[in-house]
């Protein structure tokens, strides 16, 4: 094929598309990976691969395989072939190369740790093609994409769970010799076949010893109410089942999945239940062989179900004096917290997820109980230059010198190490007595790690997420529907507050807000019907997404809507077979007759 010069448009590309399907060599696998390069609007002519800082280096695709690509690398001393792990979305996470050259060239088309090769980046190539079409592939020279990729051949294998038959990533080599196809896929079948192979011996060595520690803790003097859960798989004795039913049921092993997937922590957790019962757990991780093997929870519910507050049709339930929507036990027992370290006049640090209402509550509080006294709301510096962080502790030692003003610093988790070192040093140093009231909001997946900073405040309160607030969302659509459609010709139907419902809300009441508002602004107003609801709220899983994973959610849930729920039609236009569409589709929670 003709060689073209870079910064060739999309047309270009489609005139080379042409040559493909043209050739008698092209295989249907190459031919629709070129025609998804050209739908994704890739440009052939540059390499534009993203980076993410932090790729997760330690999964355990990436520990099953880093001895077996040890071996190998050792094995091709002096070849210029690399070998790559990369996750499911493409993400390279580990390279091993001995030949110099080959990794100067290696970098400067971006096929390095941290780069995505996903087709939607990068067109057609071995590690995108492969974790596209489920299948090994040889993208080799000319059929790859991107013009700058057309020197190398890659082999690449997509990597499946051993029992589940999930993707987990994929195995490629990449090398600048022709002729060597052949051994060059055969090598990478082989090598994907062991790591498989030896992720089969985790599992398999990590169950056992999840099983044999919840048997412990069940077979122990007094042993309770168990749960032993990981990704895998979930245990609960008879104890549990029976004290735990119905809506805490599901509350309860939501907590503890987040709370499993966070290897390090251990301890006591307190979370509120939508019947209003309180559920302890005490947690401890099972580990073996330096592998986190899961968690085992040990779990005391204590009190009695409370009985939901009675509603009237169409209004939404306030908390008493703050106008605050919401009537989970989760929600109202932080608010009281949260009120009643106000009135104390206590420091508070407010913790949740972006969204949840940090600031909606704060500023609920203070015009209920605020006295007159002057909120400040200070935000993080967008620059930690000298002159910027010094600028800004300047401002907030100003404000919490004002004994009648109340001082909130948001955002307090984007503070770097060094400025959160001074401001702790500043507000250690503050006499409280002279001082005006201050609130610290955050968030808990980024919460600092300095805990004096932490314990210079006299309470904390989580406030709880979305998709904890069990029969909150109803209300609060309700409440957004009658904000934004104060005539109230808008409603939604049963079917479409369920869906809603189902959704996890990774951007909590901020989102929903945001969907009910674009729904309110439709030309037509009446009941809402599932078909109006957005993409996203076509979805039940709770799994936190990706933004790449968010692209491929919503790009299949287009296809489905597109194509009027038919799974197979879908796969095809994708790229994808048919079963792997399903592992999607159950991956993301997309149920096909809610589309329709």
């Amino acid at each position: 094929m003709p060689r073209r010069q870079p910064g060739s448009s999309l047309t270009a590309a489609r005139e080379l598309y042409l040559e493909v399907t043209k050739d008698p060599s092209a295989r249907p696998l190459v031919v629709a990976s070129w025609q998804r390069s050209i739908e994704y609007a890739v440009k052939p002519g540059c390499i534009d691969a993203p980076y993410l800082e932090n790729p997760n280096v330690d999964s355990p695709l990436a520990r099953a395989a880093l001895p077996i690509v040890t071996r190998l690398h050792e094995q091709l001393a002096d070849d210029p072939v690399s070998t790559m792990i990369t996750d499911r979305n493409g993400v390279v996470l580990s390279r091993t190369v001995s030949h110099e050259g080959l990794t100067t060239r290696l970098n400067r088309v971006q096929l390095a740790p941290g780069h995505v090769f996903a087709e939607r980046y990068v067109g057609t190539n071995g590690i995108g093609t492969a974790l596209a079409s489920g299948r090994p592939v040889m993208i080799a020279g000319s059929q790859h994409y991107v013009e700058e990729l057309r020197d190398f051949h890659c082999a690449a294998v997509p990597i499946l769970h051993p029992v589940r038959r999930t993707l987990l990533g994929a195995f490629n080599l990449t090398t600048v010799r022709q002729g060597s196809a052949g051994m060059l896929m055969a090598l990478a079948r082989s090598v994907a076949g062991q790591i498989e192979s030896e992720i089969a011996a985790i599992s398999s060595r990590r169950e056992r010893a999840l099983f044999q520690d919840y048997m412990d803790a069940c077979s122990s003097v007094r042993p309770g109410a168990v749960l032993a859960l990981n990704r895998e798989g979930v245990m609960m004795n008879e104890q549990l089942r029976s004290a735990v039913t119905g809506a805490d049921h599901h509350a309860l092993l939501d907590h503890a999945r987040e709370i499993a997937d966070d290897p390090r922590f251990e301890g006591t957790r307190s979370i509120a239940l939508p019947s209003g019962r309180v559920a302890e757990l005490r947690v401890s991780r099972s580990r073996r062989e330096n592998s986190d093997a899961g968690a085992i929870f040990r779990v005391r519910v204590i009190g009695r179900p409370q009985p939901a507050p009675a509603v009237s049709a169409g209004a939404a339930p306030t908390r008493s004096g703050l106008g605050l929507v919401g009537s989970s036990p989760q929600w109202l027992r932080a608010v009281a917290e949260t009120e009643a370290a106000f009135r104390a006049g206590s420091w508070l640090h407010l913790v949740g997820e972006a969204g949840v209402g940090k600031r909606t509550l704060v500023h609920a509080i203070h015009r209920a109980h605020g006295d007159g006294r002057r909120l400040e709301m200070v935000e993080a510096p967008l620059s930690e230059s000298p002159h910027a962080t010094e600028h800004w502790l300047r401002d907030v030692r100003e404000l919490c010198a004002q004994p009648s003003t109340v001082v909130v610093l948001r955002d307090v988790h984007l503070l770097g190490d060094h400025l959160r070192r001074q401001l702790t040093s500043l507000l250690a140093h503050s006499d409280k007595a002279a001082t005006g009231q201050l609130v610290i909001a955050s968030q808990p997946s980024m919460v600092t790690t300095n805990q004096e900073l932490d314990l210079l405040c006299g309470t904390s309160v989580e406030l709880p997420p979305l998709r904890h607030r069990y029969g909150d969302i109803e209300h609060l659509a309700r409440f957004f529907l009658l904000k934004y459609r104060p005539s109230g010709e808008s409603s939604c139907s049963p079917d479409a507050l369920t869906m809603l419902q189902r959704c996890p809300w990774p951007e909590n009441v901020r989102q929903l807000e945001s969907v009910i508002r674009g729904l309110a602004r439709r030309p037509a107003g009446g009941i809402i019907q599932v078909e109006n609801l957005p993409p996203e709220c076509r979805v039940s899983s709770h799994k936190v997404l990706t933004t790449i994973e968010a692209l491929e959610r919503d790009a299949i849930l287009r296809g489905l809507m597109d194509r009027n729920s038919n799974v197979q039609r879908t796969a095809q236009d994708l790229g994808i077979s048919r079963a792997t569409m399903y592992r999607k589709m159950r991956r993301y929670g997309i149920v096909p007759s809610s589309l329709t």
